[in-house]
């Protein structure tokens, strides 16, 4: 009954009275519209990492990294998690989490405004260890996983994990529109300019005497890289091989336009800390009409069909591998 509540609450919400932006609230707007479907994906996650943790909700400290809106924080105490801790870097998201958890009457215990190394500091100085970390939709964008998972190997060694990440690899629907979103990014628009723009300018003023034939060659070779890590490719001489070329990051920052990676590649940063990783086919939203919710019914029984555990045995992997065939997203969940 929990949900249908929460629903009930969010479709009353006047979003013209609340004390936001309006890109803030737009994008608010945007979530509410698919508030159902968030809602079950955030469900099962804590269902998931209660039973992982076999604990009572209410003995649970779990983190809500990335926690954008704040409604899987908000789904958690009224679940009755015991404390919920809400992370995130962007200010728009820090300020509408708080104006809704004001407005609905639950939110975060705790919020953090920052990165996976800020979690970090606070939990040491706050003597904290969450039995569990939940993310959304960020994990394909940061530009060094290894940095981001040895941060949370720090907050605690025995914290369960789980991500969700639309950048799934099994899905060929989905990589090829990723591939023309990163392909769009790379070449820019009439109002903004497109990364391999950006590499080549910054090459060029770095290389004033250096041709404009190499320079291109080099705005190619880096693509991947951001602005200090473009220098030292250069300066070595060494260009930056992609395992999928259309994988791409804004220079100026280091964001990755949602990068594919094979799910190997997790695997392999995650082995240094001992972690374990199972990934789960995420369901389609089937709360729409017409064509759209008959394809979503369709594929989520085949969804449904695969084990909700680490495969095991010809028929089951078989199962598996169909689900994630057709899943819109993917569940990383780490051990």
């Amino acid at each position: 009954m929990v949900i249908p509540s929460l629903l009930a609450d969010l479709k009353a919400l006047n979003l013209r009275d609340l004390q936001l932006g309006s890109a803030s609230r737009k994008a608010l707007r945007s979530t509410l519209d698919a508030a159902q479907y968030y809602l079950e994906i955030y469900n099962f996650s804590l269902d998931k990492v209660l039973s992982l943790c076999k604990l009572a909700p209410s003995e649970m400290t779990i983190v809500d990294f990335g926690g954008g809106h704040g409604l899987l924080s908000i789904l958690a105490k009224r679940v009755g998690f015991g404390r919920v801790i809400y992370v995130d870097s962007d200010t728009e998201a820090f300020r509408t989490v708080g104006v809704l958890s004001q407005t609905l009457g639950n939110g975060p215990d705790v919020m953090i405004q920052g990165d996976a190394r800020k979690l970090s500091e606070w939990c040491h100085k706050n003597a904290v260890c969450p039995n569990a970390l939940l993310g959304k939709e960020f994990l394909d964008q940061i530009y060094v996983l290894d940095d981001f998972f040895g941060a949370l190997h720090e907050v605690s060694t025995q914290m369960k994990m789980m991500f969700t990440t639309s950048a799934t690899p099994f899905n060929n629907k989905v990589v090829r529109r990723l591939h023309k979103t990163m392909q769009k990014a790379e070449v820019g628009t009439a109002t903004r300019k497109g990364y391999w723009q950006m590499r080549y300018n910054h090459i060029k003023s770095i290389h004033p005497d250096m041709s404009d034939r190499e320079a291109e060659q080099w705005a190619r070779d880096t693509r991947g890289l951001s602005y200090p890590d473009i220098d030292r490719a250069v300066e070595a001489q060494s260009p930056n091989l992609l395992l999928d070329p259309h994988n791409t990051c804004d220079p100026a920052t280091g964001q990755w336009v949602s990068r594919i990676l094979p799910v190997d590649d997790y695997r392999q940063l995650l082995t240094p800390y001992g972690f374990n990783l199972v990934v789960l086919p995420g369901r389609c939203n089937d709360h729409c009409r017409g064509l759209k919710a008959w394809r979503a019914r369709r594929h989520n029984r085949r969804i449904d069909k695969a084990p909700t555990e680490e495969p095991k045995g010809f028929f089951q992997r078989r199962r598996m591998r169909k689900a994630l065939e057709v899943a819109p997203f993917i569940y990383l969940i780490v051990s």
